[in-house]
């Protein structure tokens, strides 16, 4: 199953792009419904394609990221087919062949194999850096960095390795990872062993790890060889792996039917689970920029510019008396009176008004509209 890809122009900055990082790969998971945004997040244009802190949407921002690191012909989008249109339409200067389309959208286990699969026939040494499409990181200095010291670490063995952010505060709204030992690999900066990964804690729990140290964010970033990857998914996963064969062959032989069944019968399981949690080959490198998930709607009022009395608001809106909201409309004003600590957000597909702390709970109206087919 051959990958078609395009070069940049020639320029000096991608020569020198291309000679640092040349075998590797930055794969963008723009997988899931974002159902926590509701109405702006859709299953028809899910929350990567819609422009939640500026004009640009959450996959550019993040192809931006990447394109600091590698030209973009080595930069892969991972999504479902219905969503490859919109894909296209955000990412204009994305080669065809540089989306890697799956039939239906299934956990991350899934789409990191497939994209390794792929990446491994295109370059044998290939080294991946995995990255969600929906996270802030205005250090981008500091990203590029730590970046470079992981691709290293990667480099010189059969690691997998992912980042773990300092916490800022005590979040039960990630999980997070509890760091072992030291090790000198590279010596540029600081690299653990992963003593365990710790599910979503609650606020104590968060509180105690934040004082104690050692414990990490999970963000989900990681960064391997291709042929890494799937060593650990033979070992740790054999149906996916096994599966992953039998799908190259189907692709291979374009029988789409035949691929596409394959892939329906893949567990829907994250990486983290499937793998990372199993595995012994696990390092652990700590991140000191500015980070966050952009996950729910009060996720925004830690990464855009609140007014005085801590709102963040976008649109012709009248806001008298507010404190503390996140306040959205398109092309609906919205007016404020007498209220704090809430979420409202106005679109074309609907208008939510909710407690900013059931901002979790969002989905919950997204799965039900859905059923009833309006999502």
């Amino acid at each position: 199953m051959a990958i078609s890809v395009k070069t940049e122009k020639t320029g000096k900055d991608t020569r020198k792009k291309a000679g640092a990082f040349r075998d590797t790969y930055f794969v963008i998971m723009a997988g899931g419904k974002g159902e926590r945004f509701w109405p702006l997040s859709t299953d028809r244009v899910p929350k990567p394609f819609v422009s939640l802190m500026g004009r640009k949407t959450l996959i550019e921002l993040t192809v931006d990221r990447a394109r600091k690191i590698v030209p973009l012909a080595h930069i892969f989008v991972v999504l479902v087919r219905e969503h490859l249109p919109i894909a296209k339409k955000c990412l204009p200067g994305l080669p065809r062949g540089n989306f890697i389309v799956q039939p239906f959208d299934r956990d991350t286990a899934p789409c990191v194999g497939l994209a390794a699969m792929m990446l491994r026939q295109l370059n044998p040494d290939a080294v991946m850096v995995v990255l969600p499409s929906d996270h802030y990181v205005p250090d981008e200095a500091g990203f590029t960095g730590l970046i470079t010291e992981t691709v290293k670490a990667a480099r010189r063995g059969e690691h997998l390795v992912t980042i773990g952010i300092t916490p800022g505060r005590p979040e039960t709204g990630y999980g997070y990872i509890k760091a072992g030992k030291k090790i000198s690999l590279p010596p540029e900066a600081d690299c653990f062993e992963v003593a365990r990964y710790v599910e979503k804690p609650n606020l104590a729990t968060a509180r105690r790890y934040v004082r104690q140290g050692g414990y990490y964010w999970n963000a989900g970033i990681f960064v391997w060889r291709a042929g890494a990857l799937l060593e650990g998914l033979r070992l740790h996963m054999p149906a996916l792996h096994e599966g992953l064969k039998k799908l190259d062959k189907a692709r291979t032989l374009r029988e789409k039917t035949k691929a596409d069944s394959i892939f329906a019968g893949f567990e829907n399981v994250s990486i983290d689970y499937g793998l990372m949690e199993k595995a012994k080959n696990v390092l652990m490198m700590p991140a000191a920029f500015v980070w966050e998930d952009v996950g729910t709607w009060t996720s925004l009022l830690r990464v855009l510019c609140a007014d005085e009395s801590g709102n963040v608001v976008r649109g012709k809106n009248l806001i008298l008396d507010t404190a503390n909201c996140v306040i959205i409309s398109d092309k609906t004003p919205v007016a404020t009176l007498g209220v704090s600590g809430l979420v409202i957000v106005a679109g074309k597909n609907g208008i939510l008004v909710c407690d900013a702390s059931k901002a979790q709970e969002v989905r919950q109206i997204a799965k039900v509209l859905s059923k009833k087919g309006n999502g």
